[in-house]
């Protein structure tokens, strides 16, 4: 996070970067296991705000400041139909806090400066403009729009340095247009940081209690949907509206299997599950479940043993001979030490009912293949790929 300040924007930039470079101390970037995202110190204890998408739903990240310092850190309160996540620092950073502008909300037209950084980069500002502010009204949360797009968790800023609001993504919010942005107000976030306004001590053991944004009822972050009325739920990946469709098709696939999609879920595009051949195997499959970036392919792969101690030539053989005549839609490979069977399948007119049918019969082949090799070869039977 060290380095020059990198900035972009129109106007007179100079001034503005001189009045807000000194905020920089007090910008946080955040690494959340797979995820990282922006946040800033809200709180003189140093309690970090975020958003809670940007984050996902870890409970132990880390913080990594502006002097280069590492801290860990807890999650230890969200709220996710505004979209914040608060992170309690596993001791004071000695980093202020930023000052908060009162009132909060910004006109149309008015010059603000987002400040910003992840994990290895520099600290980064740009000049925005306010295009579009929605009040309370009919149960919307209040937010307002910027005409640019901004990494969510960053702090949008006046002139003179005070927080104005969070890049987030509340639900209903106003529509957010393509190169835009969404920020929460800050005065919506002083009722979720007063609680939390007390020696870090007292934070170290709490945990936040995610509520359905629809009804309000607590819910399992690792539920596809909340069980009091049904709402599909915010996951830690956020899906993407260009693969939203294919996400669909995995996600009912995955039911028609009897798993559920989110619990199964390690990346943005990545699922990994453990499926039985048939009801009464003792043992489960290990299949590494992906869409590719454009959501057209489906890559499913899942190991089948290790490279046998000897005989290596006849049981490479054997496995070309299998790629040749026996594996259909699947293949055969080796990597490292390890035989795996897997199939790339195009997502053009898949249904979740052909996603099903291909996950499970790339499960009876792995077993069936794991059974043969085994027994020919004395290859050791892998059911989950060696380093996971």
């Amino acid at each position: 996070m060290t380095g020059q300040l990198a900035a972009h924007g129109d106007g007179d930039l100079a001034l503005l970067h001189e009045r807000v470079a000194r905020a920089r101390r007090s910008i946080v970037a955040i690494r959340a296991g797979a995820l990282s995202t922006t946040g800033w110190v809200a709180l003189g204890n140093g309690v970090v705000a975020a958003s809670r998408r940007g984050l996902g739903y870890p409970t132990e990240v880390a913080l990594l400041f502006d002097d280069g310092r590492s801290l860990p850190g807890r999650v230890v309160a969200a709220d996710v139909a505004r979209d914040v996540a608060l992170v309690a620092p596993g001791e004071p950073p000695g980093v202020a806090s930023l000052a908060v502008r009162a009132p909060a909300e910004p006109r149309l037209g008015d010059r603000v400066a987002v400040l910003s950084c992840l994990p290895g980069q520099s600290l980064r500002l740009a000049v925005a403009r306010v295009c579009q502010v929605q009040r309370k009204v009919d149960g919307l949360l209040p937010a307002f729009e910027l005409d640019l797009a901004a990494p969510l968790g960053a702090p949008v800023l006046d002139a003179d340095g005070r927080v104005l609001g969070l890049v987030a993504a509340p639900v209903g919010a106003l529509g957010e247009l393509p190169g835009h942005s969404v920020v929460l107000p800050a005065g919506s976030l002083q009722p979720l940081l007063a609680p939390l306004d007390r020696p870090l001590l007292e934070l170290r053991d709490r945990a936040p209690v995610y509520r359905c944004p629809a009804c309000e009822e607590p819910f399992d972050i690792e539920e596809d949907r909340c069980l009091g009325c049904g709402r599909l739920l915010p996951h830690a990946f956020a899906p993407s509206p260009a693969r939203a469709g294919v996400e669909r098709v995995i996600r009912q696939a995955l039911s028609a299997l009897g798993i559920v999609a989110n619990r199964a879920r390690v990346g943005p595009r990545a699922w990994r599950i453990a499926q039985r051949p048939f009801p009464s195997a003792e043992t489960s499959t290990h299949v590494d479940i992906e869409i590719d970036e454009a959501g057209r392919l489906l890559i499913l792969r899942a190991p089948v043993v290790g490279l046998p101690a000897a005989h290596h030539e006849p049981f490479y053989r054997f496995l070309l001979t299998m790629n040749d005549q026996t594996t259909g839609e699947f293949r055969v490979s080796v990597a490292g030490d390890e035989v795996s069977v897997s199939c790339v399948a195009s997502l053009e007119g898949f249904s979740d009912h052909d996603a099903a049918v291909l996950i499970d019969g790339l499960v009876q082949i792995a077993d069936e293949y794991r059974r043969t090799l085994a027994d020919t070869f004395e290859a050791a039977p892998r059911f989950e790929s060696a380093g996971r």
